[in-house]
Order: C-alpha cells, then structure tokens, then sequence
C-alpha cells in the first residue's frame, strides 16, 4: 500500500464539495437548495480561516500518519494504537475523549443544541478505523522509494486516522461551531473476523446518530454514498481420519473442502447489483500421510444488493452441502 503526497481532504472539506465534484461516478444529483447552504457555508470567515491553515499542515499530518502506522494494530490487539490516538486527540482539543468497552476511542464535540425549531441538534459520526488487516508480527515501519512512501496500512487506515486528527485539531482552533454534536470516532474490529464489532457496539450504545462518515483507503476523491453488505462463514468438515494406506476409502475433510472450494469458484455472481465472494482461507489436516479428519475454509460474500447476497449466500451453501455428499 502507499499513499502518494500528503495529507489534504479534511473531514469537512469533503462535506463542502460543489456540485460538479459530487456528480462525478454517477452520483444522485445536488437539490438547488442544499448547493446554496453548501456555497453559503464555505464563505463562513472561520471555515475558510481553517482551510487557510489546513494548507500549511499537510506535512506535519503525514509525519502523525506515519507515527499512527507504525504502532502495530492488528485484528484484536488494537490496544497500543487506541491508546496513543487518544492522548492525540486530546491534544487536539478535545477533551470530552475515552476509550469504550469495545476499545473504540470515542470523543464528542458537543454542539449548541439549538436545532431546528429550537430542539436538540443532530448528532453526526465522523469515524475512521484503528485496526489493520495484517496479522501480528508484520513490519510496519514506514520506507520511502521514489517519492512514495510504503507501508502495510499507509492508507488502510492510518491516512484516515490522521485526517480525523486533522479535522478535529482545525475544527478547534478555527472556534467553528456546530448545531449538532459531532462524534469522532476510532473504532476497533473492522478487518478479518473482527465482523464490525467496533462499530457495531457504537450503533448498540448510540441510538441517537443521524448521519455518518467513514474516512478509509486512499481515494481522496471519491465518495461512496451507498451500502456494499456482507456476509462471511468459517465452514468445519469433519471426518473419521485415518492412514492414508491402511484406511484407504474413508472420506477425507480436506478433499471435501477441495471439492466444495471447487464448486463455490465455479458460481457466477450477477454483475449488477455488483456480487462478488472468495474463499480467503483454508486450512487442516495433521499429516502428509493422514486422511484428513478436519479442514476448515473462511467465504466472504458480498453485495450491493440484500435481496442479490442472501440468494448467493444460498448457492455457496448449497455447494457446500453437494461437496460433502458427493466426498460421501
């Protein structure tokens, strides 16, 4: 992974792009209306005051990017990273910061409260993700080639956890305010089999959110407005095992899994709505000559469409189930 330059797209930039930007990749068109309040509010003196010195950051950003990277996080051992990020955030201003249950560094920037009507203001999550999805023991340390600079987790997430660090430290200094709260959020579980559990539990003790952001990857200019969802399943064949001569004929796991992984690799996915799956990984058996008594593959399904993933999530099983009868 790299990340080519420097940091520049704070949170709040990306909520203020003109239409033109936000049309790009067939996205909905911009209501007049919401266009005006989008131009009226970057004209806001203290907004383009922090833009102004946002400009001057970028480096400083990237060498905190760098820093963020090079504290290991891997699934479930996210602990050393949430600790640093909030004594950063902090740093940067604010205060009303901790880590929750789960492990997610969670810091509220409150609002005025005055929302429409006079009532409470809303409540938006700005979020980007702690965890990397490189197991324990991996070099992180980041090394510069030819003007980019690489890295396991440079841009997944570490770019987006210092562009939140960004937005937070400029939202300070510029004294902006906002009607509603907003809640900056580093969230644990998000790669492998940490199936969202960060996140999941900030939806569990947070029932009031309105509006999110997820700040992840490289992509400075893109914006993804809409929901992929997935579905993944660590699947066990068992078997009686055995020697591979003198049991010869008894049905194997690994040569289960084989064919079940043959026939999932077999299945075509719709297009559109974009469906896709892998078998990421596989593993079992004890030795070279054993009939395998165990083997287990991890599946990922995924789908821009609930209706499109439960139908193949139907199919994967079903391929599962023809694989293990035709091994018996």
């Amino acid at each position: 992974m790299f990340l080519n330059g420097f940091l520049r797209s704070p949170v709040f930039l990306l909520l203020l792009l003109p239409q033109a930007v936000l049309a790009q990749g067939a996205l909905p068109p911009v209501a007049p209306e919401i266009e005006q309040a989008v131009e009226r509010i970057a004209k806001h003196a203290p907004l383009v005051k922090a833009f102004e010195a946002i400009k001057g950051s970028g480096v400083r950003m990237f060498e905190e990017q760098v820093r963020i990277n090079e504290i290991p996080a891997p699934p479930f051992k996210e602990q050393a990273r949430a600790e640093y990020y909030l004594k950063k955030v902090k740093e940067a201003g604010l205060t009303d910061a901790t880590i929750d249950k789960e492990g997610n560094v969670v810091a509220v920037r409150r609002g005025s409260g005055s929302g429409i009507q006079g009532g409470k203001g809303p409540k938006l999550v700005v979020s980007a993700h702690l965890d990397t999805v490189f197991p324990e023991g991996t070099d992180v340390k980041v090394r510069e080639k030819g003007g980019r600079y690489y890295a396991p987790g440079i841009g997944d997430d570490a770019a987006g956890l210092a562009t939140l660090l960004q937005t937070m430290e400029h939202l300070h200094k510029s004294g902006i305010r906002t009607v509603g709260d907003i809640v900056f959020v580093g969230t644990v579980g998000e790669e492998e089999l940490g199936d969202l559990r960060g996140m999941k539990a900030l939806f569990r003790d947070h029932k009031d959110i309105d509006g999110f952001i997820s700040l992840d990857g490289v992509g400075l200019g893109r914006i993804v407005n809409a929901a992929t969802g997935s579905h993944r399943f660590l699947v066990s064949f068992k078997g009686p095992g055995g020697h591979s001569f003198s049991a010869f004929g008894l049905p194997s796991a690994i040569h289960a899994m084989g064919r079940a992984v043959a026939k999932i690799g077999d299945l075509v996915p719709p297009v559109n709505p974009k469906t896709t799956f892998t078998v990421g990984t596989v593993r079992g058996g004890t030795s070279v000559n054993a009939i395998s008594g165990d083997a287990v593959i991890g599946i990922d399904v995924r789908s821009n469409s609930q209706e499109e993933l439960v139908k193949f999530v139907e199919k994967v099983m079903a391929a599962i189930h023809e694989a293990v009868a035709d091994e018996n």
